[in-house]
């Protein structure tokens, strides 16, 4: 809205990635390294609004903590499924990727493809501190 004046909230200034829930997490504006997370017209210089990979070098891939229950692993694949960024068809009955029929299983593809689907970044890997970024490609495993 060019030259227009109007109200604004802003939630917060940085992503929060120690909340105690999902839902208030990485709604901040910046990264802790001052790089913007939203390209919301805040700044001088336009940024491009496409998240960047995070500075692992090579292939990295998201998966379920050793220590992470079974609930939890759970709650993570309704999350993943339910947010549209990640077709879980794979893991469906009869889907390429079904088996092993194990709820860790189907969290490690659920969790890798919305890891891989939103930018590789670190925090889109946490999970509520189930996740985990891996230099060793999990498919190998199996």
């Amino acid at each position: 809205m060019p030259n227009r004046t109007f109200e604004t909230y802003i939630f917060a200034l940085f992503n929060e990635d120690l909340k105690p829930s999902t839902s208030e997490r990485n709604f901040g504006l910046f990264r802790p390294d001052l790089q913007p997370v939203y390209d919301v017209g805040l700044l001088r210089n336009p940024q491009s609004a496409v998240p960047t990979p995070s500075p692992l070098m090579g292939k990295t891939w998201c998966v379920p903590k050793a220590d992470a229950t079974d609930g939890a692993l759970q709650s993570n694949i309704d999350f993943v499924c339910g947010s549209g960024v990640v077709d879980c068809k794979p893991i469906q009955d009869g889907g390429p990727c079904f088996q092993p029929d194990t709820v860790r299983s189907h969290a490690a593809y659920a969790m890798n493809a919305y890891y891989q689907a939103t930018g590789r970044n670190d925090f889109d890997c946490d999970f509520v501190d189930t996740g985990v970024v891996t230099t060793f490609d999990p498919s190998k495993f199996h």
